[in-house]
């Protein structure tokens, strides 16, 4: 079947008039314009993925707050799933991933009892992902994960420049509101800033403040976390282990390098 082109939606009559000088069809010479807020993991994937799918007909801007990128914080968990969309989308950015990683989906892992240490239950993380023909569940480390993204890509990711709202062109189209009043036109906005979200915030009407008032609810656990050189008996055949006890719960998990990753889950007022 031949490929469609892309096209942009629907103009009112008055709008076209407006727009005349651009095309409804989506091109190199003209192309859809796709603004991302925020360069954390979920930006910087979706910008890869928008850009490379677009074929040169999509324009990707990542607008992120911070200057520069500096190591903040620990590892994260991938799943089998994320790891082949990865891979599905460019096996040279997999392999480099791959590389960094510490693949903990192919020992056991699961609930233990936190005064007893037997196990509750034992989750079965390697046998659905073998028979999807997935890759296991990995660990990587953040700031290893958004360099590999970074590199890729260039020019895409703008520093220095938080989105705190947005409004709506009367055409066609979106101004992200920067932290600096100024204004950036797009055709998309993407909103990937995180918990605190000034995109989701201005969408649903809602205060873009932290604190009392905000629309973030403390769940009533606080998380004390680390990471610590430690090689304990069952490392090679455990991924990770959940302790459960009242009102509290501990996670500790192998990230490779011969270190541990522990959270220490506590019901505090």
């Amino acid at each position: 079947a031949r490929a469609q082109p892309l096209a942009r939606a629907p103009l009112t009559s008055r709008a076209r008039e407006v727009a005349a000088d651009r095309s409804d069809v989506i091109s190199e010479e003209d192309p859809l314009v796709v603004l991302i807020a925020g360069g954390g993991v979920g930006g910087l994937t979706a910008a890869k993925a928008i850009r490379d799918q677009g074929r040169g007909r999509v324009k990707v801007r990542v607008l992120e707050r911070v200057s520069d990128f500096k190591l903040f914080g620990g590892p994260i968990q991938l799943a089998s799933n994320a790891l082949q969309t990865i891979r599905t989308l460019d096996p040279e950015i997999y392999k480099k991933i791959e590389a960094k990683a510490t693949f903990t989906g192919d020992r056991q892992c699961g609930i233990k009892d936190g005064i007893r240490t037997e196990w509750y239950a034992k989750f079965d993380l390697l046998g659905p992902s073998k028979s999807r023909g997935m890759p296991p569940t990995c660990v990587v480390a953040r700031p290893d994960l958004q360099k590999i993204f970074l590199e890729d890509l260039g020019e895409v990711v703008e520093t220095g420049t938080g989105v705190m709202g947005y409004e709506r062109d009367p055409v066609q189209g979106v101004y992200a509101i920067m932290a600096d009043g100024s204004k950036v036109f797009g055709d998309v906005l993407i909103g990937a800033d995180g918990i605190w979200s000034a995109v989701r915030a201005k969408m649903y009407g809602e205060p873009l403040r932290r604190g009392p008032g905000a629309t973030a609810k403390y769940s009533g656990y606080t998380v004390f976390a680390g990471e610590c050189y430690c090689d304990p008996p069952d490392r090679k055949d455990t991924g990770y282990k959940v302790y459960i006890g009242p009102g509290q719960y501990f996670v500790i998990s192998d990230i490779g390098g011969g270190q541990m990753q522990w959270d220490a889950f506590v019901a505090l007022p």
